[in-house]
């Protein structure tokens, strides 16, 4: 009895470990932006599938806008050791934060890689409200002063006394 436990206590550990190092072994991937410019994207990519076609897709993760010319991922191919190195043109005005990730397609799936972020200070970002505030500020000033003087007055006239 206490045989057939350890046989099958050695046999549940080697099954663990065989299904466990390949997952170990396997080469970290690794995206990195390595510069942001109003006209584009650096990107190094290492432990990518050896000498392959991937897609490089750069989003706005502000709301999730594809950067991309044309509007979709643009292929970049990886070197025998698995890195890529690529400089991908995009539209960065008014773009705060860059999302850049890296997919390979096998039939009709595609599967992310790896992906980084990175800020893009690239000119003045887009303004809300109104862009001609001098009237309202006027206005808001004129409704002041007339509460004012409305408390002004009221605190002037003597209260009436009722019989």
């Amino acid at each position: 009895m206490r045989r057939t436990l350890i046989i099958a206590t050695v046999l549940a550990l080697g099954t663990a470990l065989g299904l466990a190092l390949p997952a170990a072994a396997a080469a970290p991937k690794d995206l990195r932006v390595s510069s942001t410019a109003c006209g584009g994207v650096g990107v190094v990519a290492e432990g990518m599938p050896a000498s392959s076609q991937l897609l490089l897709l750069a989003r706005n993760l502000t709301d999730g806008k594809v950067l991309n010319m044309g509007g979709k991922p643009t292929p970049v191919k990886s070197n025998p050791q698995g890195m890529v190195q690529s400089f991908l043109k995009a539209n960065l005005h008014s773009v705060r934060t860059v999302d850049v990730s890296i997919w390979t397609k096998k039939g009709e799936t595609l599967t992310m890689q790896a992906k980084d972020t990175a800020t893009a200070n690239c000119g003045p970002l887009p303004m809300t409200g109104s862009s001609n505030t001098s009237w309202q500020l006027l206005f808001g000033t004129a409704l002041l002063l007339a509460g004012g003087a409305a408390l002004w007055f009221s605190r002037r006239v003597p209260a009436r006394a009722r019989p």
